[in-house]
């Protein structure tokens, strides 16, 4: 078998935990599971575990930006 890390390219999305999740978006890992029981940030099980991705993250930041920009237009508007 070869070295499977050859065929990763290091600035795709890559799997991550609950606690990776929550240092990524600074907040706690019970909010992180709020998150995914939710279906707010994508996830999903490896046996018993819950698992997302940096894109995931990368997407949930870009939408609650979006939001945050909206909602300050329409208190302008």
């Amino acid at each position: 078998m070869g070295d499977a890390s050859r065929f990763i390219d290091a600035s795709e999305s890559r799997t991550i935990t609950a606690k990776e999740a929550a240092v990524l978006l600074c907040v706690s890992q019970s909010t992180i599971y709020r998150l995914f029981n939710s279906g707010e940030l994508a996830s999903f099980k490896v046996r018993n575990a819950r698992r997302t991705s940096t894109a995931a993250c990368e997407d949930y930041i870009r939408k609650q930006q979006a939001r945050e920009a909206t909602l300050c237009r329409i208190r302008k508007g």
